[in-house]
């Protein structure tokens, strides 16, 4: 039994964790933390969660675990991380504090980076493209939700090079932005659509230029997080008023033309085997993948004028987030890459 603790437990992220990790068979839950809950019982946070264990200071939560997730705002975990690894822990960090090259992070999230020199310690957890850096890791960066469906999206055609220009519209529910996020009150998002951040300004357009640009340089077969140079693209999110959920419409004009038989068979290709990628004939629903760890995917030819339109669905907190954090950590450990993890959504 690994012995873990969540920091930041009373975010949803923490949430997620909570309940993905309590069925996981080789998991023993031991500790959790949150500023604002500290003190008091789980339940003060989350009382669908039946566990009288208190949340506690970092401290506390921390004294008995061998792995902690830190589901704290960006800029926390690059103090806690090294500290945690020193005193002989692993970390899986789901902010983005280690997702990109310091100097790029700092220009894209405004914070200077306190602990650059761990950084190359770091390992990137986007399972299906860079398991093979996983295994036995110190520090693994969670990617960015919004960066799991758009590269989960674009990696097949990226890797035979057929990418010549991407223009991304995802849209996303309102728990991406956070528990304590403003703009998100309910009179704000009811029966309101709208965009944010736009055509490259949102920080996870850095995250996915980089992971392309990885594909790009290492073909069908990526399984590792080596250097490369960021492939450019065009990004906008949209705010939408649900809960969770994120669709993502990826828009490619290929290198070169393209039939639907040939899309379909190197989608096929290059994600066989992989368990918590479907692709379907049907177009992907947000409700296909709610709390689910899976991401949806439909590679589609606009015949009449030749462009790819490439659709992926997840759930922004599962298989954007804690779902996918238990992921990394079960290959990590040489655990069943699928424990504690669900593939099946909840509809309706």
């Amino acid at each position: 039994m690994v012995r873990v603790a969540i920091l930041g437990a009373s975010g949803y992220g923490g949430s997620e964790l909570i309940r993905i990790l309590g069925r996981h068979p080789e998991v023993e839950l031991v500790g959790f933390s949150s500023r604002a809950y500290a003190g008091r019982p789980l339940s003060a946070a989350w009382p669908q969660i039946d566990l009288s264990t208190p949340f506690a200071e970092v401290e506390e939560a921390v004294a008995e675990a061998e792995l902690v997730f830190v589901a704290l705002p960006n800029g926390i975990a690059m103090e806690l991380a090294p500290r945690l690894i020193a005193e002989g822990r692993r970390v899986v960090d789901l902010s983005g504090d280690f997702r990109l090259p310091p100097e790029v992070y700092e220009a894209w999230y405004g914070i200077r980076h306190a602990h650059p020199d761990v950084y190359p310690r770091a390992r990137y957890g986007l399972t299906e493209l860079f398991r093979d850096d996983l295994q036995g890791a110190e520090l693994v960066a969670n990617p960015g939700c919004y960066v799991t469906a758009a590269s989960l999206a674009l990696a097949p055609l990226t890797a035979e090079g057929l990418d010549e220009v991407v223009t991304i519209a995802a849209m996303s529910g309102v728990s991406g932005a956070g528990r304590d996020a403003g703009g998100t009150a309910f009179a704000e998002v009811n029966e309101n659509l709208r965009p944010y951040k736009p055509a490259g300004s949102h920080r996870h357009t850095a995250e996915i230029e980089f992971n392309l640009g990885r594909v790009r340089a290492q073909g069908r077969r990526v399984r590792t997080h080596g250097p490369a140079e960021p492939r450019p693209l065009s990004f906008t999110p949209h705010l939408v008023p649900m809960t969770r959920g994120i669709l993502t419409t990826a828009y490619v004009t290929p290198a070169r033309p393209l039939r639907q038989a040939e899309l379909d068979e190197l989608y096929r290709v290059f994600y066989a085997g992989e368990r918590f990628v479907r692709l379907t004939e049907d177009l992907p629903q947000t409700k296909g993948v709610y709390g689910a760890n899976t991401v949806w995917i439909r590679p589609h030819l606009d015949e009449r004028t030749g462009q790819v339109v490439v659709f992926a669905a997840i759930d922004n907190l599962v298989k954007g987030a804690s779902g996918q954090a238990v992921q990394n950590m079960n290959v990590v450990y040489g655990f069943d890459e699928g424990l504690g993890l669900e593939t099946h959504g909840l509809w309706p």
